[in-house]
């Protein structure tokens, strides 16, 4: 096995014990009365890093990253982004039958995030959806050179869910950037 399918392995396997560490923490209450949706995110954080990543201006770059979400399933293997400045984004990715990835630049992959603020900021409000949401959790870990997101899992659950089935949820891994 080599060492990037090992990686890829490790990845998977973090993804589902992720989600279904998640699901039974917060499935512990057993109530059944609504109740204040447990919020796990740090906007601050996200403004500071966003911030120093755009400081640093770098225009010309390369990163592979790994995914899975409940719209677009799991990235068996990396997909891998090229950046320069004045031209489109060249993106290698192993799979025929998929016409785009998500995200071809970390300036989207900021984008997402801020997109998933506002959906717990949603829920905060009990705006986001006719059902009512037990949790919504949003971790980041950001690279401490160049400040991009390099670790992020998200997911909502709602009360009354059998499993995790049916709940909104994306994790993405950046495997590594490198300045051209």
């Amino acid at each position: 096995m080599t060492s990037l399918t090992l990686k890829s392995h490790r990845f998977m396997k973090a993804i589902y014990l992720f989600f279904i560490f998640t699901a039974l923490f917060i499935s512990c209450s057993g109530s059944t009365e609504p109740v204040e949706p447990l919020i796990e995110m740090d906007r601050e954080s996200f403004e500071k890093e966003f911030a120093a990543w755009n400081l640093q201006g770098i225009k010309n770059y390369q990163f592979s990253y790994e995914y899975s979400s409940s719209s677009i399933g799991p990235s068996l293997k990396p997909v891998k982004i090229t950046i320069e400045e004045g031209t489109e984004s060249i993106i290698e990715h192993p799979y025929d039958y998929i016409e785009s990835v998500p995200y071809t630049s970390i300036a989207q992959l900021y984008e997402r995030l801020n997109y998933l603020f506002e959906d717990i900021e949603k829920i905060k409000k009990g705006t986001y959806s006719r059902r009512p949401v037990k949790s919504a959790i949003l971790q980041i870990e950001y690279d401490t050179q160049y400040h991009y997101p390099q670790m992020i899992r998200y997911t909502v659950l709602f009360m009354n869910m059998e499993g995790i089935g049916g709940n909104p949820h994306f994790i993405m891994r950046v495997i590594d950037l490198h300045k051209n």
